[in-house]
């Protein structure tokens, strides 16, 4: 048992080390990919939640993320993800990171993609700053066959998430965990 506690903690640690150090945007030379996946995952979004595009116009931005992975290996896990942080009229202000770790009995990988939508410019201003707080729970987004309903706005945000095909349960998204890069920064 010593040694499962051993390697479990070891492996957390690469982990974290490994995850904390990927950088918020994607190298210069993926950046045009990245932003055609990430529009073609905003409009996969909008064409399968009623309402979706309403709400998004009337907001101070979001965060697409069009692919999330996640995984689990014994008793460590995590979430990592790179999204395009947009104002409502598609104009990119910079970029944006989810980077979670976990501790616990899980096993497998799955990915996802996730939309966050900011309710006024507080809720955007405190993502800017790397401030936001608390955990909301995201809505499912029905895949191929479209179908889900707007998320109500918790702590200043709605979440949406959704895969290539099938249902899959709403997300819990830790707030301290998104992270906000500007466009302009060099990095």
């Amino acid at each position: 048992m010593n040694r499962f506690l051993t390697a479990g903690v070891w492996v957390l640690s690469v982990l974290c080390v490994a995850l904390c150090g990927c950088s918020t945007a994607p190298k210069a030379e993926n950046q045009e990919a990245f932003k055609a996946e990430a529009s073609a995952a905003e409009a996969w979004f909008t064409s399968r939640v009623p309402g979706l595009r309403r709400q998004i116009d009337q907001s101070a931005g979001f965060v697409v993320f069009p692919s999330i992975g996640q995984w689990g290996i014994v008793f460590t896990g995590g979430q990592f993800g790179r999204g395009a942080v947009k104002r409502p009229n598609g104009t990119q202000i910079g970029w944006g990171a989810l980077n979670t770790g976990s501790i616990g009995l899980q096993a497998g990988v799955r990915g996802y993609k996730l939309l966050v939508v900011f309710q006024d410019e507080a809720a955007l201003n405190k993502f800017k700053q790397n401030k936001l707080t608390g955990n909301v729970a995201g809505v499912a987004v029905l895949g191929d066959e479209g179908g889900g309903t707007t998320a109500p706005f918790q702590e200043g945000v709605a979440v949406y998430q959704g895969a290539s095909s099938g249902l899959m349960a709403g997300a819990n998204i830790g707030l301290d965990y998104l992270r906000f890069q500007p466009l302009d920064s060099g990095q």
